[in-house]
């Protein structure tokens, strides 16, 4: 205790003199700096055991190296189920009583703890965090009311702007996850004569400290990796085999697992960050010390979580009455709306659905997810991010992260624009000129999707050759006798082929390949990282079909992320960000769909060397993936609008359309008002789950894809024999080499960083894509050409009004959805009904 008590001592000194003027001093040489990679259980320390490691390395994928890093509190478990991190579940907050877990003593910190305890407490027992006067800590009544509501105090420790010491205030000033010091900077500004004599004993010692301080994050990732464990095992015990009782099993392992992040968390905050030195050791804290809302004080956790509860209810109950069935009033978003969407072709009935689903699902939702705007204010602040905003794009490390991405759309926009305008006219002549105005946003409710994210559903309107089949080799697989074994067997291969890693008998014995007779599981498909180095698993109930195929490979890619990163510690064994795992996933399914790897499997005889099927092919692709680009970034630039103030409350569903009709040229199929809460509709705004991610990784995907496609020499830019769509990384160990470099980093180092180091790129570049759809932009740029169409949208009248009442336009019909008539004056309804009354009495 007493060294202990010196080195806090010293760091008080450290904090005092750095913010002075002192002269500065000549140190003694920093040492260099230190990567931690992590404890590694079974360490191999004989020769047996060496070699035991190499066969591992052979069947298994790379042993427990000392090569990569990276990344964030994700166990690996929840990511891929319901397309949603551990990171986006932390954002959700789980507000339950739950085993304590002891974080260890810090020696950068004045709080001790004497023990490492798992225990039980109730929500009512207090958390004594360290030797603090106050049990509660920062999470007191202090800076909150009982009520939940915020007290902010000038002199509060808590007000960023009186507490010089509170780390990454505002969002241009600073990296959350890089060390403020320069590896070249005197890292200790204290007196000369001090210095001369102690600067020996004191670098010693803060070795010393900064020893204990690695093997006390030794011991936490070893528990946290316990804790995951038994958490990821209860989940996969459910989904598996759904009950009562899996299901309780699996809620309480999810509140024990929460509840061991957050007071981990807690701990990792009271370490002095500014007096570590060793850039990864930073990050780890760092990185360890966000959970998101679970930071919040229980109470405010509490009402957090009633929120979405409340917001989730009415939306998974929301039911709407048929068209022109008014008593058939039980129809639901899945599965019956959803299929209405995508396969009917009647306006009115398209209409109705739209506006009725809307009104029931979002409508009711309004309140709550104001209340919820302040509490985000809440979480933010928790967090030390200015606002909601920040907070929303707080894992992409990035202080213009929404700037960065408004770049990217821009390098997209030309193909979106020419798609959207070949789209419109495609419509306009099926639903008539009436309808459909030829410079005018799209209706959102004829793309044959509920949000008109997606444009698939409506391919035969669309088609560019009808005549034309698109390719499909289910016919050929269940000739050849697939089954769901020999297609992950394949999948497994392509992997191999590139010089990554088999995945061993484990994974098969273990995983879920076809749904059960004897119980039910949830067959969405899932990779699953048991948080131990050697157990992964993927569940998905495999169909024998191309698409499954390609989903197939897809999982695999995920299984493969889990081998490379495994050898970090775990707040490390994730994507470089949210989007790195499911862009890895598509890009190979890029590789895997393309005729000639098709052909190479023997699925596909004939080659395709036609411009027709070129052009349906990625026609196909495109009304998917980049039809999907501006719904999804306008839906996480509306959520960063209201989060942090730029959009009121009062006019945030206007703003929405406002977006909406900016990114996607897409308008709604009637006027609506600030009586409606159109986002709500939306899964992914009541669950407030981040959007933005599916933007960030289907950008990505194509990046990733050229890369491994030019480093094979699979895709030469300018040379129309090797096109980028028609690259096939398979038996390309170029390509794998690079791709297993990009996955053993994890998260251990900025995403940026990744990109510029593996694929010499280092920002998110919308290129890539334009690249890959050059062949369908320049056929597109042509047709808009040969039809005169008008490419772009102007504006062509408000979509939202504050009050219906004010609006003066119909809701239904007449010229807000028409084409080419014109918009009556709203005095001239008056004096038509008078005339009307009038000319009935003559009659009388």
């Amino acid at each position: 205790m007493h060294s202990v008590s010196l080195f806090g001592c010293l760091c008080l000194s450290l904090s005092l003199t750095l913010s002075s003027a002192s002269p500065q001093l000549n140190l003694p040489t920093p040492q260099p700096e230190v990567f931690y990679n992590g404890y590694t259980p079974n360490v191999a320390t004989t020769p047996a055991q060496l070699r035991a490691d190499r066969d591992r390395d052979q069947r298994y994928g790379p042993p427990y190296s000392d090569a990569g890093g990276g990344g964030n509190t994700d166990d690996g478990l929840d990511d891929f189920r319901f397309g949603q991190t551990d990171d986006e579940r932390m954002r959700i907050g789980y507000g339950y009583p739950t085993p304590r877990v002891n974080f260890s003593d810090s020696p950068f910190s004045g709080a001790r703890f004497s023990n490492h305890n798992y225990g039980p407490i109730s929500s009512t027992t207090e958390r004594n965090y360290g030797n603090d006067a106050n049990p509660n800590g920062r999470y007191s009544d202090v800076p909150y009311s009982s009520q939940g509501e915020r007290n902010f105090n000038p002199n509060d420790q808590y007000n960023y702007n009186n507490n010089p010491n509170v780390e990454f205030v505002g969002i241009n000033n600073r990296n959350r996850f890089e060390n403020p010091f320069l590896s070249n900077q005197d890292r200790f500004n204290l007196n000369q004569g001090y210095l001369e004599r102690q600067r020996y004993q004191q670098d010693r010692r803060y070795q010393q400290e900064l020893e204990k301080l690695r093997i006390l994050l030794v011991e936490s990732d070893q528990k946290g990796s316990l804790e995951c464990t038994a958490n990821v095992a209860a989940q996969w015990n459910f989904e598996t085999n759904v009950n009562d009782f899996t299901q309780t099993e699996a809620l309480n392992a999810q509140q024990r697992y929460v509840e061991f992040q957050r007071i981990t968390a807690e701990q990792s905050k009271r370490i002095n960050k500014d007096l570590i030195f060793d850039r990864r050791l930073y990050r780890q804290l760092m990185l360890q010390s966000e959970v998101g809302p679970n930071a919040l004080p229980l109470d405010v956790l509490d009402r957090y979580n009633r929120l979405l509860n409340e917001m989730l209810f009415l939306y998974n109950s929301a039911g709407i009455c048929a068209y022109q069935q008014p008593f058939q009033c039980d129809l639901h978003y899945i599965p019956q709306l959803k299929d209405i969407m995508a396969k009917s072709r009647d306006w009115d009935e398209l209409q109705h659905t739209w506006v009725e689903y809307h009104r029931k699902a979002g409508r009711g939702m309004r309140d709550s997810y104001e209340q919820l705007i302040d509490v985000m204010q809440e979480v933010a602040y928790v967090n030390n991010v200015t606002n909601g905003g920040e907070y929303w794009y707080l894992a992409y490390e990035s202080g213009n992260f929404r700037q960065d991405m408004d770049i990217v759309w821009e390098q997209i926009r030309p193909l979106y624009e020419g798609l959207h305008a070949y789209v419109r006219r495609k419509l306009r002549d099926y639903y008539g000129p009436d309808r459909i105005n030829r410079i005018a946003p799209i209706p959102s409710h004829i793309l044959g999707n509920m949000y008109g994210q997606s444009w698939s559903n409506v391919l035969d309107i669309l088609i560019p050759y009808p005549g034309r089949k698109l390719i499909d080799v289910t016919p050929r697989m269940v000739e050849q006798g697939y089954t769901p074994q020999l297609m992950f067997q394949l999948a497994e291969e392509f992997f191999t082929s590139i010089n990554m890693s088999a995945v061993g008998p484990e994974f098969y014995r273990n995983s879920i390949f076809e749904q059960p007779l004897d119980r039910r599981v949830l067959c969405e498909p899932s990779a699953w990282d048991f948080c131990n180095r050697h157990d992964f698993r993927v569940k998905i109930c495999t169909d024998i079909n191309q698409r499954s195929l390609i989903s197939v490979h897809h999982e695999m890619a995920h299984i493969q992320y889990f081998l490379q990163y495994r050898h970090l510690p775990k707040i490390f064994r994730n994507g470089a960000n949210p989007a790195f795992h499911q862009a890895v996933g598509d890009a190979i399914g890029l590789s895997v769909s393309t005729p000639r790897h098709l052909q190479t499997l023997g699925l596909l005889q004939r080659s395709l060397d036609e411009s027709s099927y070129d052009i349906n092919y990625l026609f196909t692709m495109a009304i998917d993936k980049v039809a999907f680009l501006p719904f999804a970034l306008s839906l996480d630039n509306w959520r960063y609008d209201v989060f942090s103030g730029n959009a009121n409350k009062r006019t945030m569903n206007c703003h929405y359309w406002n977006l909406r009709e900016k990114y996607s040229g897409i308008k709604p199929p009637v006027l609506r008002s600030e009586k409606d809460f159109d986002p709500g509709a939306k899964y992914h705004i009541p669950a407030n789950i981040p959007y933005i991610k599916y933007f960030f990784s289907t950008v990505l995907q194509f990046q990733i894809y050229r890369g491994l496609c030019r480093e094979s020499g699979q895709y030469v830019p300018g040379d129309p024999r090797k096109p980028l769509h028609q690259c096939d990384i398979y038996r390309q160990p170029a390509a794998g080499n690079i791709l297993k470099t990009l996955m053993s980093k994890g998260a251990s180092q900025p995403w940026q960083e990744v990109l510029e180091e593996t694929l010499r790129e280092g920002r998110l570049d919308g290129t890539a894509l334009r690249e890959y759809f050059a062949p369908l932009e320049e056929w597109l740029r042509q047709e808009n050409l040969r039809t005169n169409e008008y490419v772009g949208w102007n504006y062509d009248g408000d979509y939202c009004k504050r009050s219906i009442e004010t609006a003066g336009l119909q809701i239904f019909g007449g010229y807000y959805n028409g084409a080419t008539g014109q918009k009556s004056a709203p005095y001239l309804y008056p004096l038509i009904i008078l005339i009307y009354l009038y000319f009935s009495l003559r009659l009388l």
